[in-house]
């Protein structure tokens, strides 16, 4: 299935449209950071000189310079806050080797940095500017990069990467080496649930920004909710079993989505 973008394309007018590209350009080529090789800590220290670099409107290398310059353009011309590219910069090492979080916290802190700040840059593109949204732009920025790393759980997996928190594993009596196995286990099955909760939550704490946005924003947000619940609901009808090949939704869940985001009003009562 293809990753899930929300406002990547849709629904921006024309004008807004090259800048929101810009900014997802930036947030994903920050998955695949131009890092020196080398230890953890000169990895660290490198993205924190970057981060430096971007806060002074210096050149960068963690991403290609087409890239950093049409996102340093995009907030330089809608007057957004800087310090939100930075912040991704900052929570890159995740993409660099081994990545664990040992406790929910750890894993909310990297969601908040990486995924929330994209999404408020979004968000501030298309019209809300204050701090009162950000918990909900972060729980929504939070609950899809969830749903989406569920979906690819063996390739994180295959990459030494998991965006699952340890303390959760323990609690299962789930290892690593077990969860590379498959969802064959009920401990392994029982752990995914609790992530489809996780991702699930966050998602319904975020929606109430549905009522904040301008209505052709507001519209494509109900999409993009709907679609991923959808996801979520897939990865449970399949027994939690992402091992098995690609989680794609069917042209009926398709069609499905469409019409409850454009008729359905009860999810998304204030």
């Amino acid at each position: 299935m293809a990753l899930i973008r929300p406002f990547y394309d849709r629904p921006w007018p024309g004008a807004l449209r090259p800048a929101a590209q810009a900014l997802w350009h930036w947030h994903l080529a920050l998955r695949r950071p131009n890092v020196p090789v080398g230890p953890v800590e000169a990895c660290r220290a490198f993205l924190e000189a970057e981060v430096r670099r971007v806060q002074e409107d210096g050149a960068v290398q963690v991403v290609p310079e087409t890239i950093w310059r049409a996102a340093r353009g995009a907030v330089e011309q809608h007057g957004l806050p800087v310090e939100l590219l930075a912040a991704q910069v900052r929570a890159a090492w995740v993409w660099v080797g081994s990545a664990r979080f040992p406790n929910a916290a750890a894993l909310e802190s990297f969601l908040r940095d990486f995924a929330g700040a994209h999404g408020r840059l979004l968000a501030r593109l298309a019209g809300i500017g204050t701090r009162f949204n950000d918990p909900q732009v972060d729980a929504l920025a939070a609950g899809f990069f969830l749903t989406d790393r569920l979906m690819r759980l063996p390739r994180d997996l295959a990459a030494d990467r998991l965006f699952i928190p340890l303390e959760d594993l323990e609690r299962a009596g789930v290892s690593i080496e077990l969860l590379q196995r498959g969802a064959n286990n009920p401990a392994v099955r029982r752990l995914l649930w609790k992530q489809v909760v996780r991702a699930r939550e966050a998602l319904a704490r975020g929606r109430v920004l549905v009522h904040e946005l301008p209505r052709r924003y507001a519209r494509a947000l109900r999409h993009e909710w709907m679609r991923a619940l959808e996801v979520l609901r897939t990865i449970e009808r399949r027994d939690y079993d992402v091992w098995r090949g690609p989680v794609v939704l069917s042209r009926w869940q398709r069609l499905q989505v469409a019409y409850q985001a454009r008729f359905s009003r009860v999810a998304f009562r204030a």
